[in-house]
């Protein structure tokens, strides 16, 4: 054993014991040379003393030095006590084997863990939770290598307990980044949803569902860009083209909720317009008294919407046309445009009707009925084409009569129907005030037609209904000015500025 002692920073001294069995040092040799005989005494002297003193190094210190060694008694007192590591328990056999079972066990389900925290690239999102969990790990395999079972277990099942946070995080971010997904997938957000569903596969590279949003995610451009193709088409009245779109988006991603509505919508439009055109050519068939194919058209238009009253009535009508003398016919034809609310064609069959029969009661009455329902029809159709008429005092009370009218009718179809609900939501607009601001530099006197004198002031607010209005500003010594500003329903307008700024 080898004893250090510091001391200059620069030296140390070692002591080494010599070894018993070294041989003792051969005598100097005499040195050969010229001097005399007297001169080579002291040179024998000095070697014998060597001689003498190399003796008492082999034999004499050793002995010494174990003396003066203190005793394992003195030593301990002497040097600092070192700390004693703590000791194994003291187990049975039959208890270290259980306890090196359990390790083992808990080891097992710890590699199962590992190797699904790993394949959910943990060490990715773990941060310090994952650190720990590692640093648990290797302690308990360091202690299963020592066989130091009883550290082995805590370190194990605290590493489990680690693995098991850890997955349920993962679980937690996985159900969260996938319902983000979803959500900007519906929201029509692909670079979202590509980064969410992308997130869950760094953590779960199988999950199914992950896996088809990001396709689906990466698809969304061009199914998005195929959707605005079908709305600016349907919104031109191409319901084909529209339809088409709509299709091939849905060839990319069936599951666009808003394309595969759209189609559906597309497609009922479509079968309308069908069978508006299956029944117009019915009944022109029928005023052509051309009743084979009335029947065909009416029978078509039954197939696009089956027991539909209205088809059914064409049809029975094309099938008893011929036994129908002329004026049954001419009133079963005018009834028919009546029901689908062709006022023109209505009157014309009664018309033709009192040509044949001016007593004819039936066509009196229709008569009078249809061209009352179709003056009322193009008031209402010009007023909802031309809402701005609504403007002014006069026409908006003849609306709100017109609406009178209208809405005291029982039968409505859907055209009077469609036409009474607008006309409401315009008249309401129209006679809802809009709060304007003026604004002025409290010299110029303001009067505002329709309204009255507002005088001066440097900011106002009316209540004004929709229309169009003119604002005067007057001041002495300076040019008037007007103002023309137009207040839309249900719009804000910016302040409106009437100042005199002009000198005369």
């Amino acid at each position: 054993m080898e004893e250090r002692h510091d001391r200059d920073p620069g030296h140390e001294e070692v002591i080494v014991p010599v070894k018993a069995s070294q041989a003792p040092a051969s005598p100097a040799p005499v040195l050969e040379g010229r001097a005399p005989r007297a001169s080579r005494l002291p040179l024998i002297a000095v070697g014998l003393l060597l001689l003498t003193l190399a003796g008492g190094v082999f034999f004499v210190l050793p002995n010494w030095v174990a003396e003066q060694s203190p005793s394992p008694e003195v030593r301990a007192e002497l040097e600092p006590p070192i700390p004693n590591a703590p000791e194994a328990p003291a187990l049975s056999p039959e208890e270290l084997a259980a306890l090196q079972q359990q390790a083992e066990s808990l080891l097992a389900e710890l590699l199962t863990q590992q190797a699904r925290l790993e394949a959910f690239s943990a060490s990715e999102w773990g941060a310090g939770a994952w650190t720990e969990y590692r640093e648990s790990s290797r302690a308990g395999d360091d202690a299963y290598l020592a066989n130091a079972f009883h550290d082995a277990v805590p370190a194990y099942s605290r590493a489990l307990e680690l693995g098991a946070q850890l997955l349920e995080r993962s679980t937690t971010i996985v159900d969260a980044a996938l319902e983000a997904g979803r959500a900007a997938l519906e929201a029509g957000n692909a670079a979202v949803a590509a980064e969410q569903y992308g997130l869950v596969l760094a953590i779960d590279a199988e999950n199914s569902v992950a896996r088809e949003g990001l396709a689906r995610a990466e698809k969304l451009p061009e199914v998005l860009a195929l959707v605005r193709q079908a709305q600016d088409a349907q919104r031109a009245g191409e319901l084909e083209q529209a339809a088409q779109h709509y299709r091939e988006a849905l060839a990319i991603d069936a599951a666009w909720l808003p394309a595969s509505s759209a189609l559906a919508d597309v497609e009922e439009m479509l079968r309308d317009r069908g069978f508006e055109a299956q029944m117009s050519h019915g009944l022109a068939a029928l005023a052509a008294e051309d009743y084979d194919r009335a029947h065909e058209f009416f029978n078509a238009a039954l197939v696009i919407r089956p027991g539909a009253t209205e088809a059914l009535d064409g049809s029975l009508q094309a099938e008893q046309g011929q036994r129908l003398d002329q004026i049954a016919l001419i009133e079963a034809r005018a009834l028919a445009f009546e029901r689908r609310e062709l006022w023109s064609q209505a009157i014309e069959q009664y018309e033709h009707a009192l040509e044949t029969d001016t007593t004819l009661i039936f066509a009196q009455q229709g008569l009078t009925r249809t061209r009352a329902r179709a003056d009322l029809d193009t008031k209402l159709g010009h007023l909802l084409a031309n809402p701005n008429l609504l403007f002014d005092d006069g026409v908006l009370a003849d609306s709100r009569e017109l609406l009178a009218e209208a809405r005291a009718i029982e039968e409505r179809g859907q055209r009077l129907t469609g036409q009474i609900e607008e006309l409401g939501r315009l008249v309401t607009l129209a006679s809802t005030p809009v709060t304007v601001e003026l604004r002025s530099d409290q010299m110029t006197d303001v009067m505002l037609y329709r309204i009255g004198e507002l005088g001066a002031f440097a900011v106002t607010t009316v209540e004004l209904r929709p229309g169009t209005y003119t604002a005067v500003g007057s001041r002495n010594g300076y040019r008037d000015v007007r103002e023309t500003f137009t207040v839309y329903p249900g719009r804000e307008l910016a302040p409106i500025r009437v100042q005199c700024v002009e000198p005369i």
